[in-house]
């Protein structure tokens, strides 16, 4: 009897303490859902290019908070506009969350490296390394394969040294290629031709492009003239895509300058036989 009125006194004082730890599981879960505002969320708004001033007023308007990076620099974002975010747009977040911005910051003063006639790999991870962008690559036939020859910026060469403003536009390298073996052809020599028998032989020889120049003596030109100097040299290999340049001068000109080249070797021979001869009985006296 009296074991079971303390067996009954034990079963009581259990079932309270199993009410008392269910109410307070179910307050601390009512203050967990209040706190957390547990089944409310807000929607991460897509901040990528706005304004750092544009991104802040959003964000507080919706209940969050932030954290500024601004020690990143793509020169495709103007200054002061959002580069990157996290979490990432469309995300549920609790209010008061806190979102992470990288923020385009104004960069130092770059300077272009010295990339001219350096490897494009090396070249561009130079530029990289200086926070130069490039925009455009461009190939031309060189002797040299894959190596830096020019640097343009807008359309302008720029040298070693340059300065760029925090907001620049991007570069464009131009690159050295191999010539195409199809594409070298011996110079043909035009020296003294007219203009029209010149022109003939370089375009069958496949030159697309001729600049020829005058001289101011010439009268009629098409009749009257022959080339007296042309570029490149005769004998050497050369693009046939690139552009041949040729001298003219009139005929009578060209004669002139002919008989007097003529003249002067004759008279230089003359002058050499003498000497030979002089010097020839001077010897023989000599041995006499």
């Amino acid at each position: 009897m009296f074991f079971m009125k303390y067996f009954a006194i034990f079963i009581i004082n259990f079932l309270i303490a199993i009410l008392i730890l269910y109410k307070i599981a179910q307050l601390a879960l009512k203050w967990v859902d209040v706190y957390t505002k547990h089944g409310s969320y807000v929607v991460v708004p897509d901040l990528k290019g706005f304004t750092i001033h544009k991104s802040i007023s959003v964000l507080k308007k919706l209940g969050l908070k932030y954290e500024i990076d601004t020690s990143h620099y793509d020169p495709n974002f103007k200054i002061n506009q959002i580069i990157s975010f996290s979490p990432e747009s469309g995300g549920h977040v609790k209010e008061g969350r806190h979102i992470y911005i990288q923020v385009n910051s104004k960069s130092s003063q770059s300077v272009l490296p010295n990339i001219i006639n350096k490897d494009k790999r090396m070249a561009i991870k130079l530029l990289h390394a200086n926070h130069i962008f490039v925009k455009e690559i461009r190939y031309i036939n060189d002797i040299d394969k894959n190596t830096v020859l020019k640097v343009l910026y807008k359309n302008k060469s720029i040298q070693p040294g340059y300065k760029f403003t925090s907001n620049q536009e991007g570069i464009t390298l131009i690159i050295g290629k191999k010539y195409e073996k199809n594409n070298l052809v011996v110079v043909p020599n035009v020296i003294g031709m007219s203009l029209h028998s010149a022109t003939r032989i370089f375009k069958n020889q496949l030159f697309h492009v001729i600049n020829f120049y005058y001289d101011h003596t010439i009268t009629n030109p098409d009749i009257n003239a022959k080339v007296y100097r042309q570029k490149p040299e005769p004998g050497v290999f050369y693009d046939k895509n690139k552009s041949i340049e040729l001298w003219l001068s009139s005929i009578e000109l060209l004669d002139q300058t002919e008989k007097i080249q003529i003249k002067d070797s004759k008279d230089s021979k003359k002058q050499t036989e003498k000497i030979q001869i002089k010097d020839s009985k001077d010897s023989k006296k000599q041995t006499e």
